[in-house]
């Protein structure tokens, strides 16, 4: 593709510096955690972003899911202002599939977008690596859920299957995943549970998309931005289900940072 002067993303860029200062921090989304129920705790997120007034009469399944369609169609239309290469939209669009995501990437000039996807492709398959070594599944079963494409080589993961914890910490010291997966391994034995691993993952996630701050041309801000904005309407609706359902505050511990 015909790559687009990055002096072209001037106004795009100081768009959505703008709509930055709105997204919600992981504070606000803790406190509405803590509320009663689906109205109050929307009430909460409603007062912290840009949300028109009238929006927090939601208090049902029903009108929480047409909320959201209404703003992921809004959050579309701004892209599509935004971005004068439609591939970047795709790209946007796509991104919870990264190896599709990947090969679009690929025939694209822009590294910062090639890197975040494979980085979450390494992310992917330690998640796989540990919920297969917790389940002891086959070695064989492993192999097929792993992903090819990443940093990490599919078979430094293979190679280390049979072997400790520890030893596969050991081997991670080389790239920038030992924190995560020593917390997502700490989580597991103590509290026999994976949201740590998730919430760590979003996090590290949120801090490789940081980087696109630098950036003062192009469409990296705009595609850090756009994502940051789809996982904020996830946590609203991962939010919004609870109450519903009637889960309890743990909730908020599969909140991952945004600021």
């Amino acid at each position: 593709m015909k790559k687009i002067s990055r002096l072209e993303y001037t106004f795009a860029v100081g768009r959505v510096r703008a709509l930055e200062t709105n997204l919600i921090p992981r504070e606000v989304f803790w406190e509405a955690a803590e509320e009663k129920d689906l109205t109050s705790s929307l009430k909460v997120i409603f007062d912290a972003g840009a949300f028109l007034e009238t929006k927090i009469t939601i208090d049902d399944a029903q009108k929480l899911d047409a909320f959201l369609e209404n703003e992921e169609e809004d959050l579309r239309q701004e892209l599509r202002a935004l971005l004068p290469e439609r591939e970047i939209l795709r790209l946007v669009e796509i991104e919870d599939s990264p190896v599709e995501a990947l090969a679009l990437a690929e025939t694209m000039d822009y590294d910062f977008f090639r890197d975040y996807l494979r980085h979450k492709i390494d992310l992917g398959n330690l998640k796989v690596f540990l919920r297969a070594k917790y389940s002891e599944i086959s070695q064989e079963r492993f192999e097929s859920q792993l992903t090819s494409g990443g940093n990490v080589e599919r078979g430094r993961f293979i190679e280390f299957y049979e072997r400790t914890f520890k030893e596969f910490g050991e081997n991670l010291k080389t790239t920038r995943f030992l924190s995560v997966w020593s917390s997502a391994v700490d989580a597991l034995i103590e509290k026999e549970t994976f949201v740590d691993m998730e919430r760590e993952m979003e996090n590290e996630l949120m801090r490789f998309l940081r980087k696109a701050k630098v950036i003062a041309f192009g469409p990296e801000p705009i595609f850090a931005y756009a994502l940051a904005r789809k996982r904020e309407l996830s946590q609203i609706r991962l939010l919004g289900v609870s109450k519903i359902n009637f889960i309890p505050n743990e909730i908020k511990n599969m909140i991952p940072n945004k600021k």
